[in-house]
């Protein structure tokens, strides 16, 4: 009788000049791994080996281990433990790590990376500045300047200013904006607060959706909107004409924004007063924030901070703070940036239109 194997590779023919992969019969005597007996069998998927040449026992045998039938050692070998790569024996358990020390450096060094990159996320939002040398005091802010008496917020006695500002100049994006008589055509309160954007802003990963309260203030004595005689004069000698302001509500009432919107006679006029108007920087004044119901009429408490920019011959900056005072500046950045763009979204039309 013959011996069953799988057909060789493609184009062989079977030994034994027998056909359907039928090879000779087995030896007499026994089976040896290098014998007749035994055949390769590969593993083929569409002609093509897909491993190494495993030995396989005639019919009618057990299967054979590595190291003999149903992976007994051969004849007078001790018997072996679980074989190791490459049919070698293991070579005793591996050491044991230090743990404890590896955890704690990972922990360490997680501590080291997370403070430095916090850092300059803080350094970056604060424009590049060290607020912890330079920065006005928190207690400062929501205080009415020496001299004056107390007053509401919105009120002239009230010279209240953010303990956080960033502005930037305005670029080239803007260029069609860059003067008054290439856009001549005065703002209105419909214009700057019709659109959707111009209600509601949302930062999703801070959850916070500032809104708008009410429709807004347009004045067109531009000093009649700010504090600080410095201030006053500037707006005057930038050909100010037009000063719109309003007040925004997070949806959870913790934080209250203040816009002011500028029109000035150009770029320049409006790149140098977001200088003049840099609490730390210039000192020369702020806008008053309006007033209005609850908790807008408790906006100045504690820390505030400002965001703001040029755009072209526009400035707009947002301001905001928590209801109850309580939050850092760096807190402030986000419902701030916010209001400032939700001021700004009309100048996107204008500056395509």
């Amino acid at each position: 009788m013959s011996y069953p194997y799988p057909p060789n590779g493609p184009g062989e023919q079977p030994p034994g000049d027998q056909s359907g992969g039928w090879g000779a019969p087995p030896p007499q005597g026994g089976y040896d791994p290098s014998g007749s007996g035994w055949q390769h069998q590969e593993t083929m998927a569409a002609g093509v080996p897909m491993g190494p040449p495993q030995m396989q026992p005639p019919m009618g045998q057990p299967p054979m281990g590595p190291m003999g039938p149903m992976g007994q050692p051969p004849m007078g070998q001790p018997p072996m433990g679980p074989m190791g790569p490459m049919g070698q024996p293991p070579m005793g358990p591996p050491q044991k790590k230090n743990t404890g020390l590896v955890v704690g450096a990972i922990a360490a060094a997680v501590v080291v990376v997370g403070g430095v990159l916090g850092g300059a996320y803080f350094i970056a939002a604060n424009g590049g500045k060290d607020k912890g040398n330079t920065g006005p005091s928190p207690a400062a802010v929501g205080t009415p300047a020496p001299g004056q008496t107390g007053g509401q917020p919105g009120s002239a006695a009230g010279q209240y200013k953010p303990s956080y500002y960033n502005a930037t100049k305005s670029w080239s994006l803007w260029n069609n904006l860059n003067t008054a008589a290439q856009d001549s055509k005065a703002m209105t309160l419909d214009e700057v607060f019709s659109d959707g954007e111009a209600k509601a802003q949302t930062n999703n990963i801070e959850h916070i959706t500032m809104q708008l309260q009410g429709t807004g203030r347009l004045d067109t004595d531009c000093g009649s909107a700010v504090w600080g005689p410095a201030l006053k004069t500037a707006l005057q000698s930038y050909g100010c004409t037009q000063a719109i302001r309003a007040a925004y509500v997070s949806t959870d009432q913790k934080w209250v924004g203040q816009l002011v919107i500028f029109n000035l006679r150009d770029v320049n006029a409006a790149n140098t007063l977001i200088q003049d108007m840099d609490p730390e920087a210039a000192a020369k004044g702020f806008f008053l924030p309006v007033s209005g119901a609850s908790p807008v009429d408790r906006f100045g408490k504690g820390a505030t901070g400002a965001s703001g920019g040029a755009y072209g011959h526009f400035v707009v900056i947002g301001w905001a703070g928590t209801a109850d005072g309580s939050g850092s500046e760096s807190d402030t950045i986000a419902p701030a940036s916010l209001t400032e763009r939700a001021g700004k979204t009309f100048l996107f039309q204008r500056n395509v239109g």
